[in-house]
């Protein structure tokens, strides 16, 4: 199993909180939480696609970002072995 966070950070909220979000995902690779991350850039909102190592490095990424103004969410991609 795979486990991800998807988070977004609405137009309007990007100026204020862009480098907090960026500075938990290096806590997150720091700490090796995090094992990749990918950014997009869309009509102002920016979006961020990580991939944790365990389903609980993502939750613990996922509840940090939660006190902040943005849409986060925990997933499952499930693949066969």
């Amino acid at each position: 199993m795979i486990y991800g966070v998807l988070l977004s950070i609405p137009a309007k909220f990007v100026s204020k909180y862009e480098d907090e979000v960026r500075k938990t995902i290096g806590y997150g690779i720091a700490r090796g939480d995090i094992v990749s991350f990918t950014e997009a850039r869309y009509r102002g909102d920016v979006a961020f696609v990580m991939l944790a190592r365990s389903n609980r490095a993502a939750e613990r990424i996922a509840n940090e970002l939660k006190e902040l103004p943005v849409n986060v969410k925990v997933i499952e991609i499930e693949g066969e072995s």
